[in-house]
């Protein structure tokens, strides 16, 4: 991301459009990875719920050898010969209770109804994170115009005071009015801070709502 250092100190984040930020939470917000991953859940489910017949279903195999001894006549000497025979078998068998068939398009619709709802409340989750980030992007924008507001006061007020200063130094200026300039110079100073702080804070929390670092 591009960053620019304002005048008085602090940086300036040049967010990314409003759009991109949304189409990258759509995938790395951890809002959304919880409902992301129930949504696949009950797509798996019904997947195996389609399937569970299979369960029904066997298959049986059988091999056996066997040796067959026959003797040749015609000579003057019997001649006997073996034959070897290999043999294998196998076997299917469907073992699905009535209930089972009469209920199968039942559960599955059941799944498929289950799947639809958690697709609902994704598209939910996507909207709420949609309205939470135009909120948290537009914070930014806000408390960044607060702390550039503030920044320029700062400015005039160290140039206040720095005026002040001499003045004093100079005996044209009394005490007390010196202390009031000095004391609004430091009012200026922590209400710089605290604008800096909102402003770094609100970036963290639309970083953290994204998932991605966006400085």
């Amino acid at each position: 991301m591009c960053v620019a250092q304002i005048d008085t100190g602090h940086i300036a984040i040049k967010l990314p459009p409003l759009n991109t930020l949304l189409d990258t939470a759509y995938k790395t917000s951890p809002l959304l990875k919880v409902q992301e991953q129930l949504l696949n859940k009950k797509k798996i489910l019904t997947s195996i719920e389609k399937k569970s017949w299979l369960k029904a279903v066997s298959i049986t195999g059988n091999y056996s050898r066997g040796t067959n001894n026959a003797q040749i006549d015609g000579n003057l000497i019997p001649t006997y010969t073996t034959t070897v025979t290999n043999l294998y078998g196998a076997g299917f068998s469907l073992n699905l209770s009535l209930a089972t068939i009469l209920n199968r398009k039942k559960v599955i619709s059941v799944s498929k109804i289950n799947y639809e709802m958690e697709k609902y409340l994704f598209e939910d989750k996507k909207r709420e994170l949609r309205k939470l980030i135009v909120e948290l992007y537009s914070a930014v924008l806000l408390s960044q115009k607060v702390l550039e507001i503030i920044s320029d006061g700062l400015t005039i007020s160290d140039m206040n005071y720095s005026y002040a200063e001499i003045e004093y130094k100079n005996n044209t200026m009394s005490l007390a009015d010196f202390s009031k300039v000095h004391a609004e110079s430091l009012r200026t100073k922590v209400y710089y801070e605290e604008a800096k702080r909102e402003y770094l804070l609100s970036i963290v929390t639309l970083e953290e709502t994204v998932g991605i670092k966006i400085r």
